[in-house]
């Protein structure tokens, strides 16, 4: 488990203390469910209802607070919980800075971002993009030593 930002608040929502939420968490409806545990400038709170507008932005209730007077503070703060990734998955900034490893312990570059396209996120890292598909582009992933070996296939894209 680690505490990673999940939201931030930009706004009030009605007069009964909900708060606007811009989510930046790609499993939202589970992060901010009721009765989930947040936290907002190190204090944890309950959430106590959650209403989803679309896809980035979700009306919040929190425990002890149902007045608009009550929560203007709370604008522009982060909301950081503390998750795991499901099994097999990773969270992107614990890629970025890793080491890419090829054929024979070939350093080939750090990871400078993940980018999410359509088909599948990349690795970008030395102006190339490598799919992060385990197992057909990556054989492994070593989030303790924060290194990323490439398959034989992956390395073949980048000549």
């Amino acid at each position: 488990m680690a505490i990673k930002k999940i939201g931030q608040i930009v706004n009030s929502y009605g007069l009964k203390g909900q708060l606007k939420v811009s989510v930046t968490s790609s499993r939202a409806e589970e992060r901010f469910k009721p009765e989930s545990k947040i936290m907002i400038e190190d204090k944890e709170y309950t959430i106590t209802s959650m209403m989803r507008k679309n896809d980035k932005i979700y009306i919040i209730s929190l425990e002890g607070f149902d007045d608009i007077n009550n929560i203007e503070s709370f604008i522009g703060k982060e909301i950081l919980a503390d998750v795991k990734p499901l099994d097999g998955s990773y969270f992107y900034d614990d890629l970025v800075g890793a080491t890419i490893i090829g054929k024979d312990g070939e350093i080939l570059g750090q990871v400078e971002t993940v980018t999410k396209m359509p088909a599948s996120d990349y690795l970008v890292f030395n102006n190339h993009y490598i799919p992060f598909k385990e197992d057909i582009f990556i054989s492994k992933v070593d989030l303790e030593e924060k290194k990323i070996y490439l398959t034989d296939l992956a390395i073949e894209t980048l000549k």
